[in-house]
């Protein structure tokens, strides 16, 4: 199926990962900004700025951590267990499958992630499309606005840009389409003026509304807003990422507003003026940019000096931002061991009760098994309490492996196995069975065929391609309905070339390449 391709996986688990994600940076985010009220616009708008490029790092982080290939190696194999049996049973008196929720609530997500990609991608085309809509109409309204504006608004406007240092060429004109005075374009940008807008605004208040345009110009807000518009395309089912994004408009409206009132000098006209253009606004497409946006009951309060409460005090806002970072560390650490690699998925209570077993057991489990054993059976018997249930756990362990194996007794060849591995595959300080080859050679017994590279010319790393023409591991095993025990599918990969560089010239040959099917 195609969502089990790596990458495809790995792209709807950055997704999921992204909801927990986009959480905490929107609660960090709301303390910022209560820790920085009163203070200066810009500075809120950079800090919600980051916020919003924060959120869209994250996704990429992700799945650039679960799709790089090293890792995709180390899940490949942590998976696979030398046996052939099909049926992996499990005795309920050991416990049963009692996997964590966390671990099951995993699983669930796991199989349902056909429908996430499916829900996802439809909905970012949903979005897109519509952005791609706004921008149709948006160039549509810039196009049609032909008629220029009077001689003495622009001049006005000239002005303006002069004071404001705008160097590049930025058209006044009159326009139908508007409802409000309106910035529309980038790297030829225009401002478009409703007929009749500004009629019964003072010459300052005129200069407020234009200079309030031309902000929007001098800031590149435009092409921030369109950034803001894709954002919220492919992230639109987090509402993390709306808000924040709102935020950043909010902020945005702010700093024009300020820069507005330094050009015309009348805070109170200003102001009013804001008022009176709300009362003949419409709607228009959320990537053009006009002086009555944002929250303008809050602009025009901020404006005339009213000064709002703050919810709660700063030391209240630090407890609150502790709390959080101490809640996000415990999440992520949780849900990444969901889909941690064996040694990694063992959860805290399980790994602290492997750590009080005695150190027969220990050893057995960390170091006789470690490469064949699944997560579910390490899981088990880290819960077991008595050295009997342990010792017949182990029989089991053997007896199911041995089922399947020509000519029986898997245990002794398996042992055979890792004492081959370490004569002839330990590395400088390292026991054959730690290092790559031997890992392999453990899990998947001799190759078929070994092609070895010294370093004859010194212009390469000594190297070996190892050649299997077929193995056999498992899938993750499952609850097998009916039973207490697990069933795993046999999945059998032909034509399996694995590819060792000693990178060093010490004799420590690495895995550089997951195994190709």
């Amino acid at each position: 199926m195609f969502s089990e391709q790596p990458l495809v996986r790995a792209l709807g688990w950055s997704l999921l990962h992204f909801v927990w994600e986009g959480a905490i940076v929107a609660v960090l985010l709301a303390l910022a900004l209560k820790l920085l009220q009163g203070r200066s616009p810009q500075l809120r708008y950079v800090v919600a700025c980051c916020a919003l490029a924060l959120l869209t790092i994250l996704p990429v982080c992700t799945f650039a951590y679960l799709a790089i290939p090293s890792r995709a190696v180390d899940q490949a194999i942590s998976y696979s267990i030398a046996s052939q049996s099909p049926v992996v049973g499990l005795r309920s008196n050991f416990g049963g499958v009692a996997d964590s929720w966390l671990n099951q609530l995993a699983t669930s997500l796991d199989r349902a992630m056909p429908w996430v990609l499916a829900i996802w991608l439809a909905g970012a085309i949903l979005f897109l499309g519509r952005l791609n809509l706004g921008l149709i109409v948006t160039r549509r309204m810039k196009s049609k606005a032909t008629q220029s504006a009077s001689a003495e608004l622009q001049l006005v406007f000239r002005n303006l840009k002069h004071r404001l240092g705008i160097a590049r060429p930025v058209r006044l004109a009159n326009s139908a389409l508007v409802q409000v005075p309106t910035v529309i374009g980038w790297l030829s940008p225009v401002v478009l003026i409703p007929l009749g807008c500004l009629t019964g605004l003072s010459p300052i208040q005129i200069e407020g509304i234009l200079a309030h345009e031309l902000a929007h110009i001098r800031r590149h807000d435009y092409f921030v807003s369109v950034l803001q518009s894709l954002i919220e395309a492919v992230l639109f089912y987090h509402p993390a990422v709306w808000w924040v994004s709102n935020q950043v408009r909010n902020e945005r409206e702010d700093c024009c507003d300020d820069l507005a009132v330094r050009a015309s000098g009348d805070s109170l006209g200003y102001a009013k003026a804001l008022s009176l253009l709300e009362e003949r606004r419409t709607s228009y497409p959320v990537v053009s940019l006009g002086a009555s946006g944002g929250a303008l009951m809050m602009r025009i309060k901020r404006l005339l000096g009213y000064e709002e409460t703050p919810a709660f005090s700063q030391c209240a806002a630090m407890t609150v931002l502790a709390a959080v970072i101490a809640a996000a560390a415990l999440g992520i650490g949780a849900l990444a061991g969901a889909q941690a690699t064996p040694d990694q998925a063992v959860s805290a209570g399980n790994a602290e009760a492997a750590r009080s077993m005695p150190a027969v057991y220990r050893r057995w489990l960390d170091e006789d098994v470690v490469w064949i054993i699944t997560p579910e059976e390490r899981t088990q018997f880290a819960k077991l309490s008595s050295d009997e249930e342990r010792n017949e756990f182990i029989r089991q362990f053997w007896q199911r492996r041995s089922m399947e194996t020509p000519g029986g007794n898997f245990k002794k060849k398996y042992y055979q196995r890792i004492a081959y591995a370490n004569e002839h595959f330990r590395g400088p300080g390292i026991p054959g069975w730690k290092t790559d080859r031997g890992r392999i050679y453990i899990m998947y017994g001799s190759p078929d065929s070994i092609d070895a590279h010294l370093n004859a010319d010194g212009a390469t790393k000594p190297y070996q391609l190892w050649h299997y023409r077929a193995i056999h591991e498992f899938s993750k095993p499952e609850r097998e309905q009916g039973t207490a025990g697990l069933r795993s599918r046999l999945v059998t990969r032909k034509d399996v070339d694995m590819k060792f560089i000693d990178t060093c010239s010490c004799g420590n040959f690495q895995l550089q390449a997951s195994p190709k099917k």
